[in-house]
């Protein structure tokens, strides 16, 4: 039994999935080594950099202390704890060479052996010359294969190596570099093909304007080198910086390819490329959209000081360089000549705002003094479980994207790093200035473009139950861009900016409550009754659970369930006026899909049931061996008989099978009807609803859901039960109906009349129904009962019996003449063999049935019992005796057998009229389209389950389907 198994499992999943999600705001640090899709932290336990020791250096990403060796040690990089700690970074000492090796993030040490060394020198490398000169201009980057062939001893290391003198020259040379082999950067010498799988680069570099200024993009390749292979974190730095530098751009051979790469999950592969290492790249730029910015900005953290937001900031210069780091206030970012609001909370709004006009002249001057080298990333200070730590602020621009324009905060791209103004410097060498540099109207051909920041708002909300919490604040920038090639360019011209804090005090929403707790809830609620079905059947079939149709079962019912459940949450979302148009899509069209799809199967099987009509019926006087004419009564008819019963009347049988299909199609409600009071009524009401999406889908529902329920108690209360009017015209007919949904569980309607006989004229029929008045408690199975419906649960030897019993009809159907004639040795040649099986079949399990119900067979028996209360409630058999000759019927009161048919049903139908009524009215907003969708699917269920009943009546009660309506 594996399902005890999967419950034991299940528990501590589901408990370790909780603690991963309120795991959130906790620290996380990538290993350097994991692969590129490691969620990036925002969040920090600040360490300060006097605290680390000698052998530890400070990473800027995370702000704290890291030791180089154990870096080393616990990664197999370092060359045996050889790198010594560099303030920011780790680094070989002097006299060690520095080899790079793919997919570690240090790199490896060795000792370097000069020729005039006396002492063992245990490094494989070739000794290394001295440098010839005194002052040398390059330092050289090569791959380790150059210097494979002239090694004795050539050690299994791929990668980079970086000396300090030419290893194309054996001179000792340090002032040359051959730039048909080589490519210079500051005083690299690079080997050019370390850099060929950074050329795509160029076409992002030479794109831009003014690609051969230094200072810009024409070092991207460079950057992106020393960075992605090399892992130096002032390059990566500077990478960051570029990407900023070109407003996010999302190129695919931008800067900002390699943090998309590794830090967006939804662009992995558009940007990768096979030079770079797929790993967590640093420092953290995006966050993810979707469902984890929705997240980020719905929480709420407790501040350090209850008075005024703390923040605290780093600035890098372009080329990757800390600038400052410490305590940020706005006037950081203030444009404007007049004071910056403070950070004080709950200030009013005059003093939460500061807006003027800035000349172009005076945006100019800004720009050439901060020379494009000034590039903040924002912390918010707070404290959690006694510990003070910094959360990064995301920067929401708005013109970035189109979607970070819109409401909906799961489509926008948040970034973490931003600059206050930048510009792309005119190329004088190309077009020289007419205008002195003396002149004002020169700062006008300096630049071709400017960007600054017209709108600075920093947001946050207050929550009114808990003041010293807030949530976390979002840093809003709005760009302007300046032209400054046309002609029409003043310096006198004036444009805008703002700077503000805003705040907005919200309480915790309806949507939260329905979201966060009574989904999760419904679903385990869903989760655990599809398990109990599953185990339910496992007990009436007696099979185990570790098995494909057991799973496909569990698997059909969950797809049920979690409908209901979908459901259920919008409903509660439409009551609480708390939901939106992508949250109801999200919630109703998959509940439509799993519900259409679970009531298909549903249906489907429950029309495929084994049906027997079981005929009590008996001959009352014997016809045998005499030939009358046409006119002769029915019952001593001239066609030849095969067995004793044939002298019944078969019309009965015929009418209580065409009575169990139109009793199949049967409804509690009339969904035309429902439609056309939704219609009306919308059609009067709409006008309180002011246009909303959301206030709409309420009223539908409402209506659709009071219309059903008033029309459920109608009939319940007007209109005769329709099951058990069929139950009365069983014992008018004689005729019992013995059905089995599974091998072991079934139902039974006891329709034996008690006159003993049914097939008679009018006068008699109608003394029997007078007799029936003064004969109470005489149609049931037991003696003095009128109980006639049941639940049963046969023996397990029943099936096998009845397949038996149907093995030569089911034969001749399929196999040869020879094979048939085996089983039909008594059978008359003069009529057509078909019919004379089908009705020798039909007369044997009518003889079957009739003795198993009398308690004929010694074999095979069965008890009646009542189900206990809970048993009724939960429709399950606790205790049943089921044995292989030994079966239990339960007595049904509430007939459990409409389960089978659509009145049985109807909740589940009813669910998919209103999943399908809510989908097209969310999808084209017309009530009169999603009422016609409704009316639609319901003709298709039941034609369809009608014309699949139909079917399976005449395969199983053995009856041509041309006798049937």
């Amino acid at each position: 039994m594996c399902f005890p198994r999967v419950n034991n499992w299940l528990v501590p999943l589901l408990w370790i999935a909780a603690l991963l999600q309120l795991g959130n705001c906790s620290l996380a640090t990538p290993s350097p080594s994991s692969p590129a899709q490691v969620p990036t932290p925002h969040t920090f336990r600040f360490q300060n950099p006097q605290q680390c020791l000698k052998n530890e250096y400070y990473n800027l990403n995370l702000f704290d202390c890291a030791p180089c060796n154990e870096a080393g040690l616990g990664h197999g990089d370092g060359g045996l704890g050889k790198l010594q700690p560099d303030k920011f970074s780790c680094k070989c000492p002097i006299g060690h060479l520095t080899i790079y090796e793919r997919g570690k993030q240090w790199p490896t040490c060795d000792e370097i052996c000069t020729p005039d060394r006396n002492d063992n020198c245990t490094s494989v490398w070739l000794p290394q010359p001295r440098p010839s000169s005194s002052v040398c201009i390059y330092r050289y980057l090569n791959s380790t294969s150059v210097f494979a062939s002239q090694l004795p001893v050539h050690p299994i290391i791929s990668g980079i190596i970086l000396t300090k003198t030419n290893p194309s020259t054996p001179e000792g040379d340090c002032r040359s570099c051959d730039l048909n082999y080589n490519f210079r950067f500051q005083d690299f010498c690079i080997a050019s093909s370390l850099l060929r799988p950074y050329l795509h680069y160029n076409s992002f570099s030479q794109a831009m304007p003014n690609s051969n200024t230094p200072s810009n993009f024409g070092d991207l390749k460079f950057v992106a080198f020393f960075c992605l292979t090399l892992r130096n974190d002032t390059a990566c730095q500077h990478l960051a910086n570029l990407c900023v530098l070109s407003h996010f751009s999302l190129e695919k051979h931008s800067p900002c390819s390699a943090f998309l790469l590794t830090q967006v999950s939804d662009v992995v592969m558009k940007y990768a490329h096979s030079g770079e290492q797929a790993r967590a790249l640093q420092p953290f730029l995006f966050y993810k959209k979707g469902r984890a910015t929705k997240e980020l900005l719905s929480k709420t953290l407790q501040l350090a000081d209850r008075k005024d937001l703390r923040l605290f900031s780093t600035t890098f210069g372009l080329g990757g360089n800390l600038k400052r780091w410490g305590s940020f206030d706005l006037e950081a970012v203030n444009l404007c000549q007049q004071a910056a609001p403070s950070l004080q909370l709950s200030l009013p709004k005059e003093k939460s705002e500061i807006s003027c006009r800035l000349t172009l002249e005076r945006l100019i001057d800004l720009v050439t003094q901060q020379d494009n080298d000034e590039f903040f990333t924002v912390y918010l200070n707070f404290s959690s479980n006694w510990q003070f730590l910094l959360h990064q602020l995301p920067v929401l621009i708005e013109t970035l994207t189109p979607e970070n324009q819109r409401n909906q905060a799961e489509e926008w791209q948040l970034v973490k790093r931003f600059q206050l103004i930048s510009a792309s410097p005119r190329d004088n060498r190309l077009q020289k200035s007419s205008v002195p540099r003396y002149e004002d109207a020169h700062k006008l051909q300096m630049y071709r473009s400017l960007r600054y920041v017209e709108d600075l708002e920093i947001h946050y909300t207050v929550d009114k139950d808990q003041p010293d919490r807030v949530g976390l604040p979002i840093i809003r920038l709005r760009y302007r861009h300046i032209e400054l090639g046309s002609g029409n360019s003043s310096l006198s011209q004036l444009y805008p900016f703002r700077l503000r804090m805003s705040q907005e005090q919200v309480k915790r929403g309806w949507e939260w409550l329905v979201l966060e707790v009574a989904l999760p809830l419904l679903l385990l609620l869903a989760l655990a009754a599809a398990a109990f079905r599953l185990q339910n059947l496992r007990r009436r079939r007696k099979t185990d659970l570790c098995q494909m149709n057991s799973l496909m079962e569990f698997l059909l019912h969950f797809a049920g369930n979690v409908a209901y459940a979908l459901l259920g949450t919008a409903l509660l979302l439409l009551i609480l006026q708390s939901s939106n148009s992508r949250l109801l899509k999200l919630l109703i069209y998959p509940a439509c899909l799993l519900q259409l799809l679970f009531l298909v199967i549903h249906l489907w099987r429950s029309s495929q049931l084994e049906l027997f009509l079981i005929d009590w019926e008996r001959p009352r006087s014997s016809c045998e061996g005499q030939r009358l004419n046409l006119d002769s009564s029915s019952l001593c008819s001239s066609v030849r008989t095969f067995v004793a019963e044939s002298s019944v009347s078969a019309w009965r049988v015929l009418f209580t099978a065409n009575s169990w299909i139109r009793l199949s199609v049967k409804q509690k409600y009339s969904t035309l009807g429902q439609v056309f009071v939704v219609i009306a009524a919308y059609q009067f009401l709409d006008r309180f609803t002011h246009g909303e999406l959301g206030s709409r889908c309420f009223l539908i529902s409402a209506i659709y859901l009071l219309t059903y329920f008033l029309q459920i108690l109608a009939h319940r209360l007007f209109v005769a039960n329709p099951l058990q009017k069929f139950i009365d015209l069983c014992s008018l007919a004689n005729i019992s109906l013995f059905s089995l949904t599974e091998p072991g569980f079934g139902y039974y309607i006891h329709g034996r009349s008690p006159h003993g006989f049914a097939d008679t004229d009018m006068s008699s029929m109608i003394l029997q129904l007078q007799r029936t008045q003064t004969m109470y408690g005489r149609r049931g199975l037991l003696m003095d009962s009128d109980k006639q419906a049941y639940i049963i649960l046969p023996p397990r030897n029943l099936h096998i019996y009845l397949e038996r019993l149907l093995l030569p009809f089911q034969r001749s159907l399929t196999g040869s003449l020879s094979q048939t004639l085996l089983y039909q040795k008594d059978i008359v040649p003069s009529v057509d063999g078909q019919m004379e099986r089908t009705s020798i079949a039909y007369a044997s399990v009518n003889r079957f049935f009739c003795a198993f119900i009398d308690h004929a067979i010694k074999d095979m028996d069965y008890i009646i019992k009542e189900k206990s209360f809970v048993e009724q409630f939960l429709n399950c058999e606790i205790d049943n005796y089921i044995t292989e000759n030994k079966g239990t019927f339960y007595i049904d009161d509430s007939l459990s057998f409409s389960r089978v048919l659509l009145l049985g049903n109807h909740l589940n139908i009813f669910v998919l009229e209103l999943l399908v009524l809510l989908s097209l009215y969310l999808l084209t907003t017309s009530t009169l389209i999603a009422a016609a969708g409704a009316c639609v699917i319901n003709m298709i269920i039941r034609f369809v389950f009608r014309y699949w009943v139909r079917r399976n009546v005449s395969r199983k009660t053995l009856i041509d389907e041309r006798f049937l309506l």
